[in-house]
């Protein structure tokens, strides 16, 4: 929501356009002082639009309690309540813009070069919700290559056609000046802190590693074709070309701070007035924004080091957004229970990730679609998908090329438009498990439901893994892990496993001491073995009887110990619970 902070009602003026309904004719020769003419008077027609809607615009609520999340300039932002997206549009607003298109579509038949009639004939075809009209107008215009096919890009993300909105605004930055192509580049509005600095001082080459390990980064799917959030930048970059030459609904001169709005939170999609009795002639303008949105930009730790990223890193939620984007194929995103874990064979990573959708009721029962997605910035996405109907855990397997890589966990409800998404890296010298340094090394931990024999390899287990980190009580654990490197004709390693509480609070240490509660048994096993290794494998699973286990958080650790290299170690973490 983006009310103004100041305003001042323009003159009225005389509409000057075409009837209603005009349709564009074959480009006719016109001379230079009628053509001067006939953009002066669609200039005219636009402006007076703008003045009738703002004198015509509903009464809105405004925000509750002096709100203000975020000030930009003249401005200040904050999301709407959820489920607000604003008053209807009276009758008399739409009639007028119907009538300034019809204005439009006369003058664009006569000028198809103009580039400021192109830009707002399609501004005011999307204004009307009209993105296929609004396509057409774009693929009509003939002014500058680059401008035109920005404008294509524009109504085709508008249309949700996310593919081919990339690929027309790729072609309108190739083609673009170079100055203007770094204008069009530049993600500086959705930056913030030091990241924002260092950016800043750099020149446009400098930038791009960045700016596109940011988008790569703050794919909403990687599992959808187009990255979306990228082509609704380009699409509010132009919003921003076709707005800054021209009168809008606030009634303000364009300046850098609604540049960054725009840029930041997106084009409102419907519009409000703040009337009071001291000010009724000069109301403060309220633009309601598509909701809900999401904050889809990494922290600076994955844009860092993307093999690091941990699920914290992406805050979609985040109550003071530093940018949003309301995708229209999801009105929620959540974080399923899951498991990911990663095994190292040949020259591939082999990556298990397993979720349980039936705690959250949107999924259970529903036909979702799933997908398990291995990115690299230098490589094709390699991808793992199941179309299947939500009744408990599944199990999604994939492979790409051994090296640094971006686990996302995709799972879409796409009537319900609700996502599941869990995003992660997986670094291959991760304290947490995934050890390399050595000739020996060491695979995560899969948590498992152990059948009566335990499987002898990945395939076996795999299938049979936990779609979280909650296990139930009384049952029996099962864990497998894969050894890599070992001598093929035999090598001692000495293993541990040990199973230890969470760190308790206070009040957890005096309810223990007093016999209020029990205390939580920790578990140790130690052993040596010389395993059988296949194919420069050797794999190994466990069963843990967590019978005598008291619920709550605990560590799995697992140190392997070959004899002539430093110990190795695998973590997992797991709740237990009652069942």
């Amino acid at each position: 929501m983006i009310p103004s902070l100041c305003c001042s009602l323009a003159t009225v003026l005389r509409l000057a356009g075409a009837p209603l309904g005009a349709v564009a004719a074959p480009a006719v020769a016109v001379e230079p002082q009628d053509s001067a003419q006939r953009v002066e008077a669609a200039r005219q027609a636009q402006r007076t639009f703008e003045v009738t809607r703002r004198f015509n615009l509903p009464q809105g609520a405004g925000s509750s309690s002096g709100r203000c999340d975020t000030r930009i300039g003249r401005f200040c932002y904050w999301p709407d309540e959820p489920g607000d997206s604003g008053p209807a549009e009276p009758a008399r607003i739409s009639q007028a813009r119907d009538r300034l298109v019809a204005a439009l579509d006369s003058a664009a038949a006569l000028l198809p070069g103009d580039p400021w009639i192109a830009g707002q004939r399609v501004r005011y075809l999307l204004d009307a919700r009209r993105p296929g009209p609004a396509l057409a107008a774009a693929q009509h215009c003939r002014a500058a290559a680059w401008w035109c096919a920005a404008l294509v890009g524009l109504a085709l993300h508008s249309a949700a056609d996310f593919a081919g909105a990339d690929s027309s605004f790729a072609r309108a930055l190739r083609a673009m000046p170079p100055a203007e192509r770094c204008r069009w580049t530049d993600i500086s509005p959705l930056l913030d802190g030091a990241v924002r600095r260092e950016y800043e001082r750099s020149s446009c080459e400098a930038r791009q590693a960045l700016t596109d390990r940011w988008w790569w980064l703050a794919t909403p799917l990687f599992s959808r074709r187009g990255n979306d959030r990228r082509s609704e930048h380009f699409a509010r970059v132009a919003w921003a070309a076709i707005l800054q030459d021209g009168a809008n609904p606030f009634g303000l001169g364009w300046a850098d701070d609604l540049r960054e709005l725009l840029i930041r939170y997106g084009v409102p999609t419907r519009w409000s007035a703040n009337r009071s009795a001291s000010t009724p002639d000069d109301p403060g303008i309220v633009g309601h924004d598509r909701e809900p949105g999401f904050q889809f930009g990494p922290s600076p730790h994955a844009l860092a080091a993307p093999g690091n990223a941990r699920p914290a890193d992406w805050n979609l939620t985040a109550l003071q957004a530093r940018e949003q984007y309301a995708p229209p194929y999801a009105a929620r995103f959540v974080t399923l229970p899951h498991q990911v874990a990663v095994f190292h064979h040949g020259d591939s990573a082999v990556v298990v990730a397993a979720y349980d959708p039936s705690p959250d009721t949107v999924f259970a029962a529903r036909a979702i679609e799933a997908a398990l997605v291995l990115a690299r910035e230098d490589a094709p996405l390699v991808a793992a998908r199941h179309d299947v109907v939500a009744h408990g855990r599944d199990v999604l397997v994939a492979a790409a090329p051994w090296g640094p890589l971006l686990v996302s966990l995709e799972v879409v409800a796409a009537p319900e438009r609700s996502v599941g998404r869990v995003r992660c890296g997986l670094r291959w010298d991760d304290a947490g498990g995934k050890q390399r340094t050595g000739r020996v090394s060491l695979s995560d931990i899969l948590l498992f439901d152990p059948p009566t024999m335990l499987p002898a390899s990945l395939a076996g287990a795999g299938p049979l893994a936990y779609g979280s980190d909650r296990v139930p009580q009384a049952k029996r654990l099962g864990l497998f892990w894969e050894v890599y490197g070992l001598d093929p004709g035999g090598e001692a390693i000495t293993a541990t496993l040990a199973l230890t509480a969470e760190r308790r609070g206070w009040v957890r240490r005096v309810a223990e001491s007093v016999g209020l509660v029990a205390r939580r048994r920790a578990v140790q096993l130690r052993w040596v073995e010389v395993p059988s290794a296949l194919a420069g494998v050797a794999s190994r699973a466990l069963a843990l009887d967590l019978g005598g286990v008291t619920p709550g958080r605990y560590r799995i650790e697992l140190t392997v110990a070959p004899g002539d290299q430093d110990p190795l170690t695998a973590t997992r973490q797991i709740e237990v619970v009652e069942r």
